[in-house]
């Protein structure tokens, strides 16, 4: 079984939940390749330098640690699809409004498969809820600065 998602996120909405016309079954020991994330953003002062990353409510087990959480040792668990990267422009210098464009685009397309094993037993689902949040507080990206969003990945099973 493999089945490829690329799912798009309504304008100016950090936090969605996309819904299915019949249900989807996930079976039990299935995993999730991430194909590429894309996001379309609001340019301002410093966003190049922001990284991003996508939570989602499927099981997936993905332990992350906050700048502040690794100086003390600490993770967290949290259902992390993907980690979108600094971009490699993180360092020129766009604070001039005047050289900012109307709209950025971020995109993270893993070199190496970026693999997650979904927990449990076959699932039977109508949605799937997806959050674009701050890389490092994991906190929801402001609507304001994001344009949309589009997740492509692949459930499949070894059988």
């Amino acid at each position: 079984m493999r089945q490829t998602f690329t799912l798009n996120s309504p304008v100016q909405q950090s936090d969605f939940t996309i819904q299915f016309k019949q249900h989807l079954v996930i079976p039990a020991k299935a995993k999730l390749q991430v194909n590429f994330i894309q996001l379309r953003i609001t340019p301002y002062a410093g966003y190049l330098e922001l990284p991003y990353a996508i939570l989602t409510d499927l099981p997936i087990k993905t332990f992350f640690a906050s700048s502040v959480g690794a100086k003390n040792n600490q993770t967290i668990e949290n259902n992390l699809l993907a980690y979108v990267p600094l971009t490699n422009q993180a360092e020129q210098d766009l604070d001039d409004p005047g050289a900012l464009p109307s709209v950025g685009g971020l995109t993270y397309e893993p070199h190496q498969p970026l693999i997650h094993e979904i927990d449990g037993n076959e699932i039977q689902l109508n949605s799937m809820r997806f959050r674009v949040v701050n890389g490092d507080s994991l906190i929801l990206v402001p609507e304001d600065n994001l344009v949309d969003a589009t997740v492509s990945f692949t459930i499949f099973t070894d059988e």
